[in-house]
């Protein structure tokens, strides 16, 4: 989930970028801020940045440098993080529907490296813009999995764009013709699609919710979104949330933490083994 966050500094205006649970960096004339993760001292953070200690320190007003610094805002001069970046990292721009894990995974990258140069936690947020570090080596590489293809033309029934995607790719990917998705979304001969737009890919049927332990899940709602599939669900208790599934890495997802995506688990529980399992392994007729 990304937002667009404006912030005044001054008398002009820059994108900030926040991270609301583990880490924010804030670029303001000649330094930035950071958020210290798990095992974070000063010592640590001027050889990660490539900083004189003594210029942390007396920007931080600190004098312990091997001191444990979790959670505390430390102010990163701007020559190092330059030095940083140009060094030792590539850079990334978070557009709309990016998430940690989408990243490494196009980038073909680790997701663990990423998290570590980033100062980020599987479950921080992303917003439109954020300047993310990637591995030198770190190449941009989008393809159609044979895989996808399958299990999407058998039990998608939307699509969901990440950017601006060929309305001709996205017949591909679902196997069904052009002409089929225009009607049915009422399309007037477009090319492209712009970002974030759901796409109807067959024929309204009706609801259908099977039950999965403590959970019912809407098995006509299933959206392929970016290689993964996105369901609407309720809890035993009634209360709805979007569960998400990555049948090659057989994982699981879920907005049940106050409507935020959580990181990506795999399964736990028989009911959790069993849903991948018929959902990515078996034939359904709609």
């Amino acid at each position: 989930m990304i937002k667009n966050i404006k912030a005044p500094i001054g008398l002009f205006y820059i994108n900030s970028i926040i991270f609301l649970l583990s880490i924010f960096t804030l670029k303001v004339n000649s330094e930035t801020k950071i958020v210290a993760k798990s095992g974070d001292t000063l010592l640590k953070i001027s050889k990660q940045y490539g900083v004189t200690l003594k210029e942390l320190m007396y920007k931080n007003n600190l004098n312990d440098a091997t001191k444990i610094i979790e959670g505390e805002v430390i102010i990163i001069p701007h020559t190092g993080i330059d030095k940083y970046i140009k060094n030792e990292h590539l850079t990334y721009k978070v557009i709309e529907g990016d998430t940690l894990y989408k990243i490494s995974r196009d980038h073909n990258v680790s997701l663990n490296d990423i998290l570590s140069m980033n100062n980020l936690r599987k479950d921080s947020y992303l917003n439109l813009n954020q300047i993310i570090l990637l591995p030198k080596g770190a190449k941009y590489k989008k393809e159609i999995s044979i895989e996808n293809i399958k299990v999407a033309s058998k039990k998608v029934f939307y699509h969901k764009t990440t950017k601006t995607e060929d309305l001709s790719t996205i017949a591909y990917l679902h196997k069904i013709p052009i002409e089929q998705v225009k009607t049915l979304n009422k399309l007037n001969d477009p090319i492209k699609i712009k970002p974030n737009i759901k796409l109807r890919l067959r024929k309204d049927k009706p609801l259908k919710w099977i039950k999965y332990g403590s959970l019912m899940i809407n098995w006509s709602d299933w959206t392929y979104f970016d290689g993964n599939y996105i369901a609407q669900s309720k809890t035993k208790k009634n209360k709805t949330f979007y569960l998400a599934l990555n049948c090659k890495k057989r994982v699981l997802n879920n907005t049940l933490n106050n409507s935020y995506w959580t990181s990506w688990y795999f399964p736990e529980t028989e009911f959790e083994f069993k849903l991948i399992n018929d959902f990515c392994d078996q034939d359904f007729n709609f």
